[in-house]
């Protein structure tokens, strides 16, 4: 028998956010434990990296609705504090009422009520990995019989998801629009600094708040998140510029109606309707404050002065670490023309300026992506990665450092297309051989390689900074960082010649190819070094 109670789902008390408490251990709480707890959290952990980055941005909205904070004594009170203020928080959760309900009639949490009229897909659509119609996954076994519904905690969890990272693509009309272009996120990396709590990254990752004098740029006095809007949004689509921060943390990219029903056990989501929703009129390096933008380079690797930044993004291979003068560094000429760091990391340079922050600290930068299929209508993957964030280099205002790292960067850039290079000529050579194409190692030796940089470069990074905060030259931590991608690049190729089974004619052409490449690795350390020499002083600015 159906059930003829009203749907509920309270985001403010119902537990529905996955965190990792500072012990290890995984639960779901309420929006309001989350914050009120947030001293007591280690991290913010959703199934997917969209979704951690989501739930983050959602989160920061609330924030600073609720705390501002409105200035560096304000911002500085919130992190001296041993947890967030209760007060606050508990007046404008009750001052907002039914604005948090997931199945409210009238303003259901991001949502588009108007949408009723149109028969709801299954609830897999919503889910990015679930098979459904034309998208075929590689390990679903979700068929287009089987019924999928979700608890109202999993549907909210992947509604904040797609309003972020949805991809674009034709969507069901409201009446003819069926185009949509990518959720805001769903073309960034998105850039979250961590500190040992959920308490500190929030605050980490907030900036000044005041819309009222355009704080953050280019907030308006109008600014709010999406739930604070007067009235629910239209089903048709539209397009806009943003009012502000908050409003582009909860932007909403689609129309989205859950259709709940009750079981014999509990409430649950049986299906959802998603169309186009509200296109963003902004290029993103303008309004993004948590991800890094660059101009792109010519063949001589000189940035095109004349096109539009792009955004840092995840290589599914190589590491974000090799962005770490785009992600980290300040271009004390050219900021804003070729690179432009994340906001939130400008500020924590001001605060660490002001002794607001330990100046000597290393936070954690976490950046969320996901890689699209060629049509950029399907999520194929789903990557994060970390690089540590030395507050001494985000203070820097010191050209040779950043210079030293793309030094660094350049380095294992070179010795990587080395590695290429000698695979590929190797291979060209044997073509001819069809008997002997079998015996020709197929594997990429960017897997043996680059993933292996990952950590080297995170001690290297730490090393510089701290050479550079207390005056010391970079010397040895250049070298050492040279010898630990040599050493990395030489383990590749001997297991890259290992894994061959040539023998004869076929050994001869592979130890030719080896020996080329050594002599190529030879070359590149001693032109690294001469120009490594040139941004290591004695007194270490580098």
């Amino acid at each position: 028998m159906t059930s003829t109670r009203p749907a509920s789902f309270d985001l403010r008390t119902r537990p529905w956010l996955p965190v990792v408490d500072l012990d290890g251990r995984h639960e779901f709480v309420s929006l309001a434990r989350l914050v009120l707890s947030a001293h007591r959290i280690r991290r913010l952990v959703g199934e997917t990296s969209s979704m951690s980055a989501a739930l983050h941005r959602l989160v920061l909205a609330l924030l600073h609705r609720v705390y501002g904070p409105a200035s560096d004594v304000a911002w500085t009170e919130l992190w001296e504090a041993p947890r967030l203020p209760f007060t606050p928080l508990a007046t404008y959760l009750r001052d907002k009422g039914n604005r948090f309900d997931l199945f409210d009639s009238e303003r259901p949490f991001m949502q588009c009520p108007g949408l009723a009229r149109l028969v709801p897909a299954t609830a897999a659509k919503l889910v990015p990995y679930r098979s459904v119609g034309n998208n075929v996954t590689l390990f679903d076994k979700t068929i287009a019989t089987d019924e999928v519904v979700l608890t109202p905690a999993e549907a909210a969890r992947w509604l904040v998801t797609a309003q972020a990272f949805d991809p674009g693509g034709t969507k069901t009309p409201f009446e003819k629009d069926r185009s949509s272009e990518r959720a805001p996120c769903a073309s960034l990396g998105v850039v979250l600094v961590e500190g040992s709590t959920l308490k500190e990254t929030l605050l980490l990752n907030s900036l000044i708040y005041r819309p009222d004098h355009e704080k953050p740029s280019p907030s308006t006095v109008d600014d709010c998140p999406v739930w604070e809007q007067s009235n629910s949004p239209r089903p048709m689509p539209d397009k806009r510029v943003t009012r502000g921060w908050t409003d582009l943390l909860t932007w909403p990219a689609r129309r989205i109606l859950l259709s709940s029903r009750y079981t014999v056990d509990d409430l649950v989501v049986d299906g959802v309707t998603v169309t186009p929703g509200t296109r963003l009129q902004a290029g993103l390096a303008d309004v993004e404050m948590m991800a890094a933008f660059r101009k792109p380079t010519d063949q001589k690797a000189k940035a095109k002065l004349d096109a539009p930044m792009l955004p840092v993004r995840l290589h599914p291979v190589r590491g974000v670490w090799r962005h770490s003068v785009e992600l980290l560094m300040t271009n004390l000429w050219e900021e804003g023309k070729t690179r432009q760091r994340p906001r939130t990391l400008e500020q924590i340079s001001d605060l660490a300026e002001h002794g607001h922050i330990p100046a000597d600290a290393v936070y954690t930068l976490r950046v969320f992506d996901q890689k699209l299929d060629p049509k950029a209508t399907v999520v194929e993957t789903w990557l994060e990665e970390v690089v540590p964030v030395p507050v001494a280099l985000l203070r820097a205002k010191d050209e040779t450092l950043g210079a030293l790292l793309g030094c660094a960067i350049a380095y294992a850039d070179n010795v990587g297309a080395a590695l290429r290079h000698m695979q590929r000529n190797y291979r060209t050579e044997k073509q001819g051989n069809r008997e002997n194409k079998r015996l020709t190692p197929t594997w990429s030796l960017d897997v043996e390689y680059w993933p292996k940089l990952t950590r080297p470069f995170a001690t290297f990074l730490v090393q510089v900074a701290r050479a550079h905060d207390v005056g010391h030259s970079a010397a040895d931590a250049t070298t050492t960082w040279q010898k630990q991608v040599a050493t990395i690049a030489l383990r590749a190729t001997d297991h890259w010649a290992e894994s061959s089974p040539a023998e004869g004619h076929d050994l001869i052409v592979l130890g030719k190819h080896h020996g080329q490449f050594l002599g190529r690795l030879s070359e590149l350390t001693r032109i690294f070094h001469a120009e490594a020499a040139a941004y290591i002083t004695t007194k270490g600015a580098a």
